[in-house]
Parts: C-alpha cells; sequence; structure tokens
C-alpha cells in the first residue's frame, strides 16, 4: 500500500510540474494587489503569480492549523470531563456492589 501511495504522489508531482513549465509565463507575470477602503489605502508590491499563489497557500495553511489546533483542545477537554465522569460513575457502581461474603466450607 507505501508503494501504490508513492507512486501516486510521484504522479501528482510531475503533473503539476508540467503543468507549471506549460503555463509558466503566465505564472511570471507581475500583479499589483490593492486595498482601498474608506481612508486606508493599500498597495503591494508588484510580485510575479506564482508567489502570492503560495504566500495565500501558506497564509492558508496556518489559518487551518491554528483552527484545528484550537478544535484539538477543546475535544481534549472534553475527554478529560468525559474520562472523570466515567471513572466517578465506575467508582459509585462499585461502591452500590454486594460485598461478596467469604463462604466458609464445611470441613469433612
Amino acid at each position: 500500500m507505501r508503494f501504490i501511495k508513492w507512486i501516486v504522489v510521484v504522479l501528482f508531482f510531475l503533473f503539476f510540474m508540467v503543468f507549471f513549465i506549460q503555463n509558466q509565463a503566465e505564472f511570471n507575470t507581475a500583479m499589483n494587489l490593492k486595498f482601498h477602503l474608506f481612508t486606508l489605502n493599500w498597495e503591494a508590491q508588484p510580485l510575479p503569480f506564482y508567489l502570492w499563489v503560495i504566500v495565500f497557500f501558506v497564509f492558508g495553511v496556518i489559518c487551518s492549523i491554528i483552527l484545528f489546533l484550537f478544535d484539538r483542545v477543546r475535544l481534549g477537554a472534553r475527554l478529560r470531563s468525559a474520562n472523570a465522569q466515567v471513572k466517578r460513575l465506575q467508582a459509585e457502581l462499585d461502591s452500590l456492589k454486594p460485598k461478596e461474603i467469604p463462604t466458609a466450607t464445611p470441613s469433612a
């Protein structure tokens, strides 16, 4: 299975490399991003299109990691709470069980 996974990864890599090479001129065109809102006027330095794609991809990855990290912390807290409740209920169940009385075996 691991071998198939590596073959798929290599095929994806080759596909995207061919795509990049065939569209290299379009990816190298400079883009100038602007943001004008009320009194805020922001204009970015002209950079190649591929660089903007990489920057926003990395930004998306970082945002996703932060969101998943918060979710993992929240789920960990719920898991600890559920485990504490299980222990408490198990202790209550054990206390309600009748105690076994050792039976004496008749001696012959």
